[in-house]
């Protein structure tokens, strides 16, 4: 009989509290053996007695010393309604790291294992208990950032993507049934309208396909955070707009062109949406060995961006502002440019105005049919214009 297995359930570090799992064919007998019940539902004396779902209060201890380890609280699960759909315990106890350690070391003198890398999990989907999205979809929730991202997590993990995947398979298979039964029979005009209309169904299910695999991108913003790079000359804003957004002040800033000589990225949310901001040095032609190191990074990062936030301050000269069109507007099209007229507070309304247009006929003259997804203005300063990129 194979050894049922362990692994501690709550993370690194000290906290208040720890959970040890521990599933498998023997958990509760291996349980029996290194815990003594002192309170339990329905007056049981081990954990093999207990009801499924039942908790108990006791002592964890050392078989070979008689010592106690600690005072816990030990729930069991009964196969096949657990997570893994294997018999299961699992031990509440206090979050130290010799509480934990000596925990599991107990169990595994007894008649545990420790737990492969995401066995537990494995074992759930081995045992019918969730297909491949849904065991995705637990890191995911684990790995959450965010309102959005957590609830996405939790959707795919309640089966939102297996029943429309399952959806699409069975019309699939029933529609390949038809064919498979005509491949051996010649054409008359009734099985040839009865086969239009199942080439119609199939461009129905083609379209449902097309529209589940654009959602790919939106669940890997959510899961892995939107790429966000904000770039410009020296002394557009860029910093000052990254420390606004961020919160903090987490780049340096400065009057001088060219303070910033490599990328600062920073975690955050904009508007519940996770995301990773990137500031980059300003780009512009340089002699300066490691400005110019700068400035290739700045490039580096554009190509992989989701969104491009490109600043032109309002005293920006069209000589500048032509030397970033090419880096900018040849990104691929699924990069969305917003381009942000900065420092709004140094000046009028219609000077706005005017760089704006002036960049889009900078843009028509380089021959781009192609323009920026978004247009606006703001100021770090007053924090102006903030709102309509958050």
């Amino acid at each position: 009989m194979e050894k049922p297995y362990c692994a501690c359930a709550t993370p690194p570090g000290v906290s208040g509290i720890a959970v040890i799992r521990m599933a498998g064919e023997g958990s509760a007998s291996v349980a029996d053996q290194v815990f003594c019940v002192k309170r339990a539902a329905n007056g049981a004396k081990t954990v093999s007695e207990m009801a499924g779902y039942t908790v108990a209060y006791g002592q964890l201890f050392d078989p070979s010393t008689k010592e106690t380890i600690d005072e816990v609280m030990v729930t069991r699960f009964c196969a096949p309604h657990s997570y893994t759909g294997e018999e299961a315990v699992e031990i509440s106890c206090h979050g130290g790291l010799t509480v934990r350690q000596e925990i599991l070391r107990v169990l595994l003198e007894n008649g545990a294992r420790m737990a492969g890398p995401g066995e537990f999990t494995r074992k759930s989907f081995m045992a019918g208990k969730m297909d491949l999205s849904q065991a995705e979809a637990v890191m995911d929730v684990i790995a959450a950032d965010s309102e959005l991202a957590l609830r996405a997590a939790e959707s795919q993990l309640a089966g939102s993507l297996k029943q429309r995947v399952g959806i699409i398979s069975t019309v699939l298979y029933g529609v390949m049934a038809v064919f498979e039964l005509w491949i051996d029979e010649l054409d008359d005009e009734g099985e040839q309208e009865t086969k239009i209309a199942h080439a119609e169904k199939l461009e129905e299910l083609l379209l449902q396909i097309r529209n589940l695999t654009d959602t790919y991108k939106q669940g890997r913003i959510l899961s892995e955070r939107m790429k966000i790079v904000i770039c410009g000359i020296p002394n557009s804003g860029k910093s000052s707009l990254l420390n606004c957004l961020s919160g903090y002040d987490r780049a340096i800033v400065t009057d001088v062109p060219g303070t910033t000589r490599d990328t600062l990225e920073v975690l955050t949310s904009l508007g519940g949406v996770p995301v990773l901001l990137i500031d980059t040095a300003g780009i512009r032609k340089t002699e300066d060995v490691v400005e110019a190191i700068g400035v290739d990074r700045a490039t580096a990062a554009l190509s992989e961006a989701d969104i491009v936030f490109w600043l032109v301050s309002t005293e920006e000269k069209e000589d500048t502002i032509k030397d970033l069109i090419d880096p900018i507007m040849e990104l691929p099209e699924e990069t969305k440019i917003a381009l942000l007229i900065s420092k709004s507070d140094t000046s009028d309304e219609e000077t706005v105005r005017k760089q704006e247009e002036t960049v889009r006929t900078l843009i028509r003259e380089k021959g781009y049919t192609r323009t920026p997804d978004m247009y606006g203005s703001l100021s770090s300063k007053t924090g102006e214009g903030l709102s309509k990129i958050e």
